[in-house]
This record gives C-alpha cells, structure tokens and sequence, in this order.
C-alpha cells in the first residue's frame, strides 16, 4: 500500500475528485473510448491510460496532460473545457487514474515486441525524427548524434533515466523487458 501511494504522487498519478462520481461522467467518453479491452473505437482504449509512459500526442501520461486533452481536445476529440464543472473534472481524473494496467505487449517475439510497445511511437523511422531519432543502426554507427560512443552503459543511462522528453523507463519496464531492447538494438 505505501509503495502505491509513493507511485502515485512521484509519478503525478493523482488526482482530486471522486473516483466513483468520476466513472458515472465517464460513461459520456465510452461511446469513443473502451476500458475494459484495448480495442480501438473512435478514440484509442484507455484500459491502461496511467500504465502508459506517453499519450498519444507525445506528451507523458501525467494527470496534468490528460486533464490537458481533457479540457482542450486533441486530434478529433472534442474540448470539454465547457460543458464540465472543475469538480466533474476531478471526478473524471480519479477515475481514470485507476485505469493503470500495464499496456500489454504489441505481437512479435521477445525483443522486438518489448521495442514495439514501449519505443516505436516515439522511434517510429517514418516520423522522421519527429518524436525521437531513428534509432535503426544504431549499433553498426557505433555513436549517438552528439559524437559520443554507442555502449550498453551508455544505452541503458538513457533508458533507465529518460532524456529529452522520454521518461524514466526503469519504472515501468522489468530488468527482462529493458535488457530485451537492448539486445534488439543490438540488431536494429
């Protein structure tokens, strides 16, 4: 119980409100939004929104940024800045906090299936960098786009502790999951 509730405030994990009233004013999202599975509607399941490390707009799954989609809108879904008190919408961010599981792991075997869920939206080749670097090669350049040294330390520092915007990964991956990445960068 305590190292839940020293998650939930390091992670920003927390949220005001009535987690009970919170699951009556979602029941206007499940037209778009699935929780109990993570099949896609209109707008993607949230089954697993607070065990996620991003959101779908880059940005880190923090009660803050949701709240942030929430009251704005982003791409499609509509802003409800307007048609929800402050206190319907800490009602909503209780309940949702505890939409928590950890988002399952994308098909594929082992290493690539570990990279695809945790790394690809960001390390997506296609996005150009939009996001993060393309990460493919990596191993066979031997350095980072700074000049320095392509090593599993030097790898593992940066998964562990986040850089740029990506988080700290040793909090939501196991040992088995981030020496799984590492291998497959190996061969990337």
């Amino acid at each position: 119980m305590r190292c839940a509730l020293v998650f939930l405030l390091c992670c920003g994990a927390w949220a005001a409100g009535d987690p009970v009233k919170g699951r009556e004013e979602f029941k206007t999202c499940l037209g778009c939004h699935n929780v109990d599975s993570d099949q896609r509607k209109m707008g993607p399941s949230l089954r697993s929104l607070f065990g996620k490390v991003m959101l779908h707009n880059g940005k880190r799954a923090t009660v803050e940024n949701v709240r942030a989609v929430v009251l704005d809108g982003y791409n499609g879904m509509p802003p409800f800045r307007m048609s929800m008190t402050d206190a319907q919408v800490d009602d909503l961010m209780a309940y949702l906090v505890t939409l928590n599981s950890k988002a399952p792991a994308t098909a594929g075997t082992g290493a690539d299936a570990a990279f695809n869920t945790w790394c690809f939206t960001c390390h997506d080749p296609r996005k150009y960098g939009e996001r993060g670097p393309d990460l493919r090669g990596l191993a066979a350049r031997g350095k980072f786009a700074d000049g320095r040294a392509v090593t599993q330390r030097a790898l593992r520092r940066l998964m562990d502790d986040g850089h740029g915007t990506a988080p700290p990964l040793r909090e939501w991956l196991d040992e088995p999951s981030r020496q799984a990445i590492l291998n497959y960068l190996k061969t990337y």
